[in-house]
């Protein structure tokens, strides 16, 4: 799953991918009230990823996906809390929209 930053808003894309998660941010300015950035990465709560998955957090598979995702990544000391600390891949030369 990609947390995608851009002007235009927060949005998150491939939703099927459970594997990884990062931020690729195209405008760092963007990141509002979504979350924050802090040290090179981006952190969210988890609450807001599944705002952001729309009617996937409805899905009891996907969810069951999502919050395995969610543990994996706590185990490696990237949640604390409910907050998520995602790599950023910078994709500022990135214009699309």
């Amino acid at each position: 799953m990609i947390l995608r930053v851009e002007a235009g808003g927060v949005t998150l894309v491939d939703l099927d991918d459970l594997h990884r998660l990062s931020a690729h941010v195209v405008d760092g300015a963007a990141i509002g009230a979504w979350g924050r950035a802090e040290d090179g990465h981006v952190v969210v709560t988890t609450q807001t990823l599944l705002r952001l998955a729309g009617e996937r957090a409805g899905d009891e598979r996907w969810r069951g996906e999502f919050d395995g995702m969610v543990d994996n990544a706590r185990r490696h000391g990237w949640v604390q809390d409910d907050e998520v600390r995602m790599h950023v891949v910078d994709v500022s030369g990135d214009r699309r929209g």
